[in-house]
C-alpha cells in the first residue's frame, strides 16, 4: 500500500501547547507513511511533489482550519487535475470548524491518527464526507469565505494574542450586546461592502451589505449553521448576501444554531456554482479562519471535491 502522509504544522494551537506531539504522532505512524514538518509556502509545496509522487492514499493535516486550506492549496496547485488523496483532519488547532461539520469525533491528534492507522493496517474501508472546495481567486482552497463583518469578526478574535473557543464565545457576546444597544465596538466592526454581487451570473437585489459569505460545509462555528442548505447540495456553493441592518443579524442567529433559514428578504441565500464580488476598493477577507486581502474583484467557485475522512 502507498501509505499515509501526514502534514504536521507546529504553529499551530495544539502543536504549540504540545511540541512533542509531532513526536508521538511519527511513532503511531511507524511504517504506514511519512510525517513532514514544512517550514513555508514552498516546502509545503516539495512535501506535497513527494507525496504525489509515493501516490500516497491518506493525506493527514495536523493542524486547524488555516493549516487545512493553506495544505489544500498547495496540493491541489502540485495534483493539477489528478485526485486529491483522502484528507483526515487530526484537530490539532485553534480553529476545527471543518472538523466539527463532518461530525469528527472530539479526540487528541494521535487517538485519531492511531485509529486511521489501525483501519488502514486492517484495510477497512474508511467512513467519508465528500465535500467541494472553495476556490478564492484561483489562487486559495478552503471551506468557507466571508467578507465585511464576518472578516471583522476574526480580525477582534485574534486581537489580543489569545484564542480559543472561550475567546471566541467572548467576542460573540460582546459584539451582540453592542449590537443591541448600538455600542461602539460593533461600529468599529461594520465595514459595510458596496458592491455588486453576482451569483451564477445573477445580481443580487442590494448593492451595500454587512458580510457576503459562501461555504461548502454548514458551518460558520460555535455551533451556528448558516450554510444548512449545502448538505443537500454537496458540489456546490451556497451564497448568503446579509443587506440586513447589524440586528437583523444578531436577531437570525438562534434561527441558523437550529439549522433554519434567516427567513427575511434582506438576507439572500442561494446555492450556485460562482459567487463575484466587485467593489471600488479592494476588499479583505477571511478563508477558515485566516485572514487575506484581496482586490477588487473576488470570485469564489465550486471547486474540485474532497473526501474526509469522518470517523
Amino acid at each position: 500500500m502507498p501509505g499515509i502522509g501526514v502534514v504536521s504544522n507546529p504553529n499551530s494551537g495544539i502543536n504549540q501547547r504540545r511540541p512533542q506531539l509531532v513526536q508521538q504522532l511519527a511513532y503511531v505512524l511507524g511504517d504506514r507513511g511519512e510525517i513532514a514538518q514544512p517550514d513555508g509556502v514552498d516546502r509545503l509545496v516539495s512535501v506535497a511533489e513527494s507525496f504525489h509522487r509515493h501516490g500516497i492514499d491518506i493525506l493527514c493535516i495536523n493542524g486547524g482550519d488555516g493549516t487545512t486550506h493553506e495544505v489544500l492549496t498547495a496540493f491541489l496547485q502540485v495534483y493539477g487535475t489528478d485526485p486529491l488523496p483522502m484528507v483526515a483532519l487530526l484537530r490539532a488547532g485553534t480553529i476545527n470548524t471543518v472538523a466539527r461539520s463532518i461530525a469528527l469525533p472530539r479526540k487528541a491528534p494521535e487517538a485519531l491518527l492511531g485509529q486511521l492507522v489501525a483501519r488502514y493496517h486492517a484495510r477497512e474501508e474508511l467512513p467519508v464526507v465528500e465535500r467541494n472546495l472553495a476556490i478564492v481567486d484561483d489562487r486559495h482552497a478552503g471551506f468557507l469565505f466571508g467578507n465585511g463583518l464576518i472578516a471583522s469578526f476574526m480580525e477582534a478574535y485574534y486581537d489580543g494574542g489569545t484564542v480559543g473557543t472561550g475567546k471566541a464565545l467572548r467576542v460573540l457576546s460582546r459584539a451582540v450586546t453592542s449590537a443591541l444597544v448600538g455600542g461602539p465596538f460593533i461600529q468599529r466592526m461594520l465595514r459595510p461592502i458596496h458592491a455588486r454581487v453576482t451569483v451564477d451570473g445573477r445580481p443580487l437585489e442590494h448593492s451595500e451589505f454587512l458580510s457576503v459569505g459562501a461555504a461548502t460545509i454548514p458551518d460558520m462555528g460555535l455551533g451556528f449553521r448558516p450554510f444548512h442548505e449545502i448538505d443537500r447540495h454537496p458540489d456546490r456553493i451556497q451564497v448568503l448576501g446579509f443587506a440586513c441592518p447589524v440586528r437583523g443579524l444578531v436577531a437570525s442567529l438562534p434561527r441558523w444554531y437550529w439549522k433554519l433559514p434567516a427567513a427575511r428578504p434582506d438576507i439572500s441565500s442561494v446555492v450556485a456554482s460562482e459567487l463575484v464580488i466587485e467593489s471600488d476598493e479592494p476588499m479583505s477577507f477571511q478563508l477558515d479562519g485566516d485572514l487575506l486581502q484581496g482586490g477588487t474583484r473576488t470570485v469564489v467557485r465550486a471547486g474540485p471535491r474532497v473526501r474526509l475522512v469522518c470517523g
